[in-house]
């Protein structure tokens, strides 16, 4: 781009439609683009994030910060350059992960899918997902645990409001496609919070996520047709009460 000198003679007014605004423009186009620097540092912060996600599922909470920067592949200082505490950065590794997790959340079935193939596969994809990105940190996060950082406890509460939307959301598409009649029972609400969770990740260690994935899916399968079963049994047992009436 041609400058302004101070001469209007000189000005190239095809380069520069207004006038000597040029610093707004870079200011502008700085709001559109990070620096290099921010760039950078961005690309810092989630090599550690990551780092401290495979120390959360190997070490609990109990993750040291030479751990989770040996898993990061950098310094001891380049992770508090980033982080001002061990806190800040579960805190952040824990965020992350419910980003993570979230992205495995199966999207509603089409109509004329196979409802139990699509539970299935749906269910076997967030017991991966458990397994894979919290190992022992599940444990950790469950029990109450002196001197835990207010912003790790933070981090903690939205995994069980997360957790809640999850599965709450993975019962109710399943009721939608099954036809269930307005919401899911109580009770099929709760046994898809109980199979869609680390604890029955973990129940048989010696199955693997997808074995786990498999038998949570078919005791899930179970519930719901048992509860639309019951459903209709209600709906019929008020249909017949309102024809004694007449």
């Amino acid at each position: 781009m041609t400058r302004y000198d101070g001469n209007m003679d000189k000005r190239a007014d095809s380069l520069v439609p207004n006038s000597n605004d040029e610093a707004a423009d870079e200011s502008f186009t700085s709001t559109l683009r990070p620096s290099l620097r921010e760039d950078s540092r961005d690309r810092a912060q989630d090599r550690i994030i990551k780092g401290a996600l495979r120390a959360l599922a190997s070490s609990g909470l109990d993750a040291t910060i030479d751990e989770i920067a040996d898993a990061a592949g950098v310094s001891r200082r380049t992770v508090f350059r980033h982080f001002a505490s061990h806190g800040e950065l579960m805190a952040a590794s824990i965020s992350q992960g419910l980003i993570v997790l979230n992205a495995h959340t199966p999207a509603t079935p089409e109509p004329g899918t196979d409802v139990q193939a699509w539970l299935t596969d749906s269910v076997i994809t967030l017991h991966d997902a458990i397994r894979r990105l919290l190992g022992r940190a599940f444990w950790d996060i469950h029990i109450d645990r002196l001197g835990t950082p207010p912003e790790v406890i933070g981090a903690i509460d939205d995994i069980m409001i997360q957790r809640k939307r999850i599965t709450g959301g993975l019962a109710q598409s399943a009721w939608d496609a099954l036809e269930g009649r307005g919401e899911p029972p109580r009770f099929v609400l709760d046994a898809f919070a109980q199979q869609v969770s680390g604890f029955a990740t973990y129940a048989l260690p010696q199955l693997s996520a997808q074995e786990t994935g498999r038998l949570s899916a078919r005791i899930l399968w179970l519930v719901l047709n048992e509860a639309i079963e019951e459903s209709g049994r209600k709906t019929l047992g008020r249909s017949n009460k309102a024809s004694a009436r007449r």
